[in-house]
């Protein structure tokens, strides 16, 4: 008889391929898979439902913002409440999470599952919570060092208290832990004193369609980022500050929701010679191919929060399996990739004149690149997702049969 596993998370489908993705290698090797998660947007839930179509997932919802109704306002009331206190006066709840946090621990209470598995803050708060019921098997995935994950001036609104708490729960007591690279690994394990959570890369699966597509270097090259938001904090604005200084045009592709006011910041920023341009977002199904269209990615990392410094992002993995060479900010994560394979071009935070010049030289040297693009192109066979599923595949595997 087939297993159940539950997953659940905070997020719509379509913005976390890494549940995507479990869930759907779970599916497809027999297990009853459901995914229980919030939404807030009609458009983003559609698009949930079409990467699902075809699979055998059952997709749950504890929370639903779509509608302006009485249950939705209630959720919201509630969390603004939690939120207000936190800051005004230092109390932490759940509720400062997500939404309906309740409704959720009550909708787990009563559900049956061979297998939980938690994803993002609020379900690992109360995955946490659940450990004491003996009975239930209950496993996390720590996409990201959630008490390290905010810029200073936003950690006022978050729980970091209870968030290192259920860190600390989790490691120690969960069935299993997982997370995003060894950097980040070996952190948790230094900090909490525990057994270092098994890394499971956020890769995609390999398609060779990019892999043996020709592609010329041309000038200017079409250097791109993208993120769901194009905002601070993020390296954006270092990045520009340095290239203003090459010779050479670059146009810059910036992809994500961005306000008009930091739209306008890089705008200012950037110097004239060169060439900006910004693209709505794309359907998950569709980013692979867009990505592909480009010269070079970008992954710009800066090394506060600590919980930037120690991932890997889902966008390094997504250049990689998109045939792109990549330019990343010096972190302790991607370190893990760029040391052995060096896909690219790697920039110190604050790289000094001389780092600045190898950076142009290799920028305007097309037989560069496109050994740098051959490099990229090797990692992708390394790192994707037909090798690091088997890693979940066995992991729960072996927890279903103890």
């Amino acid at each position: 008889m087939s297993k159940n596993i539950l997953i659940v998370s905070q997020s719509h489908l379509s913005r976390n391929p890494r549940v995507l993705k479990e869930a759907t290698a779970l599916a497809d090797n027999g297990y009853n898979v459901s995914i229980l998660t919030a939404i807030y947007n009609n458009d983003l839930y559609q698009e949930d439902l079409e990467l699902l179509h075809g699979t055998t997932i059952n997709y749950q919802l504890y929370s639903d913002l779509r509608n302006v109704n009485f249950a939705s306002i209630k959720q919201r009331l509630i969390r603004k409440i939690a939120v207000f206190i936190l800051k005004y006066l230092k109390f932490e709840t759940k509720s400062c999470l997500g939404y309906n946090a309740y409704g959720l621990k009550k909708r787990l209470t009563i559900s049956t599952a061979d297998l939980y598995i938690m994803h993002q803050e609020l379900a690992t708060v109360i995955g946490s919570e659940m450990l004491s019921n003996n009975d239930r098997k209950i496993a996390f995935d720590i996409e990201d060092w959630y008490s390290e994950d905010l810029l200073p001036q936003a950690r006022k609104y978050r729980p970091i208290k209870l968030l290192k708490k259920i860190e600390s729960i989790s490691l120690h007591k969960g069935i299993y832990c997982s997370t995003t690279s060894n950097a980040l690994a070996n952190k948790l394990a230094e900090v909490y004193k525990c057994k270092p959570p098994l890394v499971i890369y956020n890769v995609f699966p390999n398609n060779n369609h990019f892999f043996n597509k020709e592609k010329e270097v041309v000038t200017p090259l079409k250097l791109f980022w993208f993120s769901q938001t194009v905002g601070e904090g993020r390296g954006i604005e270092n990045f520009i500050k340095l290239i203003n200084s090459t010779k050479e045009k670059v146009e810059l592709h910036l992809l994500g929701n961005v306000s008009s006011i930091f739209r306008d910041t890089l705008k200012n920023i950037l110097s004239q010679k060169h060439h900006m341009y910004f693209h709505e977002t794309v359907l998950e199904n569709e980013l692979a191919e867009k990505i592909s269209s480009f010269d070079i990615g970008l992954a710009l990392e800066l090394t506060i929060p600590p919980s930037r410094n120690y991932t890997i992002t889902n966008k390094f993995f997504q250049y990689l399996q998109s045939g792109l060479p990549i330019i990343a900010s010096k972190t302790v994560g991607q370190n893990e990739i760029f040391e052995n394979l060096k896909p690219g071009f790697q920039l110190s935070q604050k790289p000094d004149l001389k780092e600045t010049n190898l950076f142009f030289e290799w920028l305007n040297n097309p037989i560069e690149i496109i050994a740098a693009r051959q490099r990229a192109i090797k990692a992708a066979q390394i790192y994707n997702w037909e090798i690091e599923s088997k890693k979940l595949l066995n992991l729960v595997k072996k927890v279903l049969e103890e």
